[in-house]
């Protein structure tokens, strides 16, 4: 168990996953000054009711930590930094409201169970969410070539919900699952499902566009 200071926000942070922060209200100034001069990481937690401004926000209790990788200095003592994200971890109890949340939290640990399917649903969603990526790519009319996945399933388990386009509510529900081979499972029914109305959608947009120049011609 230990403290840790809370940034409520309608973000859910996976580890691993940068976070771009723009760090304007006096009580988050004072509480990343705080976290840079003691070398601290801080817990970004989705807000479950409430808003990120004004000190009413009320979180849910699983977050992830996230380290300060960098940090821009703005006038009017306003910053702009990236953080990263680390591990996940739950809030047992709220110790402080004032001037910022400062919670006692315990870390959580990713669990892999012994499903021989394990490495076979992994390369799936790997393969899913390179699909769904070109598909959303040529929604805009853009292409890739090829898309570096990580190797590892358990990083795989939160590369994906980091980059996926889909509610908070959804990828809070992930963040909070936390057997690797159960998350990969929800995120394969998932991109699967995407992967088909991307698909719908694109051949939409293809026919007309193609209407589109034949109007021109």
């Amino acid at each position: 168990m230990a403290e840790m200071p809370l940034f409520p926000l309608n973000v859910v942070l996976f580890p691993g996953m940068l976070l771009p922060l723009h760090i304007f209200e006096e009580r988050y100034k004072l509480m990343i000054n705080r976290c840079l001069d003691a070398g601290q990481p801080f817990g970004v937690v989705l807000i479950k009711y409430g808003q990120e401004e004004g000190g009413s926000a009320v979180p849910f209790e699983i977050g992830t930590s996230a380290v300060i990788a960098k940090v821009q200095q703005l006038p009017e003592e306003r910053l702009n930094l990236i953080a990263v994200g680390q591990e996940r971890f739950r809030i047992l109890q709220i110790i402080q409201q004032n001037p910022y949340l400062v919670a006692d939290v315990e870390p959580l640990t990713s669990m892999i169970g012994d499903d021989p399917e394990f490495g076979a649903v992994a390369g799936t969603v790997a393969a899913l969410f390179e699909e769904y990526y070109r598909l959303q790519l040529a929604m805009d009319g853009q292409w890739a070539r090829t898309f570096p996945m990580p190797d590892n399933p358990m990083v795989l388990a939160d590369f994906v919900p980091a980059r996926m386009t889909a509610s908070n509510r959804i990828k809070q529900s992930l963040l909070e699952t936390l057997s690797v081979t159960e998350r990969l499972r929800r995120e394969e029914s998932i991109l699967g499902e995407e992967v088909r109305a991307l698909s719908v959608r694109l051949r939409q947009v293809q026919r007309q566009r193609y209407s589109s120049l034949i109007v021109l011609n």
